[in-house]
């Protein structure tokens, strides 16, 4: 499938400041809000993507790793990104408020500090799924609080609305239990498996923008990763990977 042709915004504006993998982004959700993209269907390919929009591949796979983190794709191996169906968020918290003591410490915070935090609740046919806690030092994010969240993904917000652009992040993913908060709203007992998704994303400058933790179903919940190795100019360079499992263990509440 290819978008040209169609009632959509389909060129990357280069002359802009906005990155071409945000443009894409833009490009292909304003595809699946009532464009030519429908709930199942398929993506163009990555080589249509690239002659059609006139960008690298890096820059195709940065946006549709966007997309995917978003929860507006899925990937199926061999057969290429479809629109998934839509994901129902409910703010459970959104305000400003004292940090617990490790969030400030993962955030780089003074004491005193305050933080805004937003906490979601995402669902999938009106099944629950996810639970999120994302925490923002208030000093940099405090206009996010006048934002809609709602139907947005948060890095755009923060990158279009805030001018604050992320430059990297970690992640850890682990086995949990669910505490009873979480169980309560993700409709499972407690003491049941989850997947904990860990992260804390970084300015250019260095200095904590963003820590969240994201509690998901273990019985539907799945990861993708996908590796690309750099190579540096010498032969055994590159970039190493290290993984870590241990037993599953009870994450205090923070809702």
């Amino acid at each position: 499938m290819s978008l040209r042709g169609l009632d959509v915004r389909s060129t990357i504006d280069k002359s802009s400041g906005i990155p071409y993998y945000e443009q894409l982004c833009e490009i292909l959700e304003q595809a699946m809000r009532g464009g030519p993209l429908a709930i199942d269907d398929r993506l163009p390919n990555q080589a249509q993507l690239c002659e059609e929009h006139g960008v690298s591949r890096t820059v195709v796979r940065q946006a549709l790793n966007q997309l995917a983190n978003d929860g507006l794709i899925v990937r199926h191996k061999g057969k290429g990104c479809f629109v998934s169906r839509p994901k129902a968020d409910q703010t459970l918290v959104f305000e400003r408020q004292q940090p617990p003591a490790h969030i400030s410490q993962v955030l780089e915070l003074g004491e005193g500090d305050s933080v805004v935090r937003l906490d979601r609740l995402r669902s999938v046919d009106g099944e629950p799924w996810m639970v999120t806690s994302t925490f923002l030092p208030y000093d940099l994010s405090a206009p996010l609080l006048d934002c809609d969240v709602r139907h947005r993904s948060l890095d755009a917000i923060l990158e279009r609305n805030l001018g604050l652009r992320l430059e990297r992040g970690r992640r850890t993913i682990e086995s949990a239990l669910a505490g009873p908060a979480h169980a309560a709203l993700l409709a499972i007992e407690p003491g049941a498996p989850v997947l904990l998704l860990k992260g804390i994303d970084y300015l250019a400058s260095g200095r904590p923008l963003v820590g969240f933790l994201a509690w998901h179903r273990g019985d539907r919940s799945r990861f993708d990763v996908e590796l690309q190795r750099h190579r540096a100019g010498r032969e055994g360079s590159g970039t190493e990977h290290r993984s870590s499992a241990r037993r599953s263990a009870r994450v205090p509440d923070l809702i």
